[in-house]
């Protein structure tokens, strides 16, 4: 039997979604992984047992470096050299898009975002954030995905709210992407933890029940960080909520 390395040259490309936390990523994960095609990391590659300590170090600090060799020498051995996709996950990627495609050749990206409100009520619930850091942190995402957008060539820009409100369409352009991901069934239900709590479902849109959430000091919080670059969220097509 050939070794790993030559299966993996001949057949098998990375596939990264970039995505940040509480925007949908594992729904898209979970997805992406109904394709017979594609073979997934157990976990998000930062938090497998051998990397959590290098990887959860500073995950959001651009500066910190990250030994990629070892990364990659140890997310090879999870994924299953017999499939022709290879998919990792891990938020905090979308900072790291340069190092990434330095590693991991060929690659590709799969961009995600999702309506700010909805995503800072997630850093909020899960983290206890204030809601002015939560605030910024979404910005920060947004900013930095919309970089990626313009900078990552084999690259297929989508939005949370273009997943939920059209699974089959979505997946359709993910095959137009990648035919590989033809087999996506979109009509899957899927545990993905949530406002709810954990649950399996179908694709459900979350977004209004998440912002109406909110209670209005929080909201209106929200809305006086993101006035402060509202051009960037004019860019997603996001609304202000005034």
């Amino acid at each position: 039997m050939a070794d790993r390395g030559a299966i993996h040259h001949v057949m098998s490309s990375y596939l990264f979604i970039l995505c940040p936390p509480y925007s949908g990523s594992t729904l898209l994960w979970k997805l992406i992984s109904t394709s017979a095609q594609v073979s997934s990391l157990p976990t998000e590659g930062q938090m497998l047992p051998e990397l959590q300590d290098v990887m959860r170090e500073k995950p959001w600090d651009k500066q910190h470096t990250l030994p990629w060799t070892h990364i990659k020498q140890v997310w090879d051995k999870h994924w299953n050299a017999e499939k022709p996709l290879w998919l990792e996950k891990s938020p905090p990627n979308i900072i790291r898009t340069n190092e990434i495609q330095q590693h991991f050749t060929p690659a590709q990206f799969i961009i995600m975002v999702r309506n700010p409100y909805a995503q800072a009520e997630g850093l909020m619930r899960r983290n206890h954030w204030p809601a002015k850091r939560a605030a910024n942190f979404a910005l920060m995402c947004l900013r930095t995905q919309l970089e990626n957008s313009k900078l990552l060539k084999n690259a297929l820009v989508l939005t949370y709210e273009s997943l939920v409100s059209d699974p089959a369409g979505t997946c359709a352009h993910l095959a137009q992407f990648i035919p590989a991901l033809s087999d996506i069934n979109h009509k899957a239900s899927f545990e993905v933890h949530s406002i709810d709590g954990t649950l399996t479902r179908p694709i459900t849109d979350l977004n209004m029940k998440k912002i109406e959430s909110l209670p209005p000091h929080t909201r209106d919080t929200f809305t006086q960080a993101f006035k402060e670059d509202a051009a960037l969220l004019n860019d997603w097509n996001y609304d202000l909520m005034v």
